[in-house]
């Protein structure tokens, strides 16, 4: 095992005046599970394919414990792969392609059929280790897959969205398999992924890009309580934050209707008195008429244990879409009137000028 390092990793494509990567620097400790996330080109695979070697490193370099492979061919760095397509041998049974690269690098055959029978055991494939991959389901198809990479016991796992292509059903119970056999097998991991849902509950921490730049990187807890800007803050969290303009009167702050008081140092580095305030679903009262902000219910969402009201509220003359959430089951319906408050406390403030996170709040 070993930790991985990216120093002023930049990546630039000819003919594209952004850099797919700019300038990251990011450290995975050892044995950490770290994911990145982020939207659609946002340089989530360049990242971990320049890992690979699989793409080339235009400035900075990448280190691999205290050996830097920034120049080295992806055969020589120690590293095992894991898919979106699974890249399966479809000729070969589940025994032939999780120790084929056992094979080609002449390990013996006694010691290939008890590595790939401990690979077998831990991912519960043992009975389908005679089979073809036509003949097994995609999430017994993504476990081989995994068993190719363990048995290599390489320093760092490299999974390139390897759930995409399973039911929501298979999705959520397979990430929870290779969450628990990253931490029992203690090998440093960086998986990529555009759902955030993924990334909050599989990774140790998680980091944020947007447009080939680092956003932030930290724990799921911390990303979701305390985003450093306006982007995390808005893709972190489902449904999304609520993000509302407001203004600053010297110690008050203004959303529409309702007011609020708060510490000076908690408006620390605003730079107008124009603002945001992020409000999370679960962050909103519904509290007595008069009071907070009216609102209309355009949509009712039920989930059985949680509901969610997806309403249009009065902000400042403007109808402005606010999201809600309540306990299952509830009796709220379509085109009713509420009164909406956000908790002081759990709100978020924003520089609107410049998206930074505000004060100490």
């Amino acid at each position: 095992m070993a930790g991985v390092s990216y120093r002023g990793v930049t990546r630039r494509y000819p003919g594209v005046a952004r850099p797919a990567l700019d300038q990251l620097d990011l450290k995975i400790e050892e044995g950490e599970f770290l994911v990145l996330v982020g939207p659609s080109g946002c340089g989530k695979s360049t990242t971990l394919r320049m890992l690979a070697g699989l793409e080339p490193v235009d400035d900075g370099g990448i280190w691999i414990g205290d050996r830097e492979v920034t120049s080295l061919p992806p055969k020589d760095r120690d590293i095992a792969m894991v898919f979106q397509s699974y890249a399966l041998y479809p000729h070969m049974t589940v025994a032939e392609n999780i120790g084929f690269h056992l094979k080609i690098t002449k390990v013996g055959k006694d010691d290939r059929d008890r590595r790939i029978k401990e690979a077998a055991k831990l991912l519960d494939l043992e009975q389908y280790l005679d089979r073809k991959p036509a003949k097994l389901s995609g999430g017994q198809r993504q476990r081989v897959a995994m068993g190719r990479a363990i048995v290599r016991r390489p320093q760092v796992f490299l999974m390139d969205e390897p759930l995409s292509n399973l039911d929501a059903k298979l999705r959520v119970q397979t990430r929870t398999q290779i969450a628990s056999l990253q931490r029992r097998l203690g090998v440093t991991t960086l998986y990529v992924t555009h759902d955030q849902t993924e990334a909050m509950t599989m990774g140790d921490r998680v980091a944020v890009l947007k447009d080939g730049e680092l956003q932030q990187c930290d724990t799921p807890v911390n990303l979701f309580s305390r985003p450093v800007n306006l982007f995390v803050a808005g893709f972190i969290g489902s449904p999304a934050m609520n993000l509302l303009d407001a203004q600053a009167q010297g110690d008050t702050v203004r959303l529409g209707s309702w007011s609020t008081r708060l510490d000076r140092a908690d408006l620390t580095g605003l730079t107008s008195p124009d603002l945001v305030i992020g409000v999370r679903p679960e962050s909103w009262r519904i509290t007595a008429p008069g009071t907070g902000i009216a609102a209309t219910i355009d949509v009712v969402e039920e989930l059985g244990s949680d509901g969610f009201l997806y309403c249009s509220a009065d902000i400042g003359g403007k109808q402005q879409p606010v999201t809600v959430r309540t306990g299952g089951m509830s009796r709220h319906r379509p085109g009713e009137k509420l009164c909406l408050t956000p908790l002081t406390e759990q709100v978020h403030l924003f520089d609107k000028a410049t998206g930074l996170r505000l004060g100490g709040h």
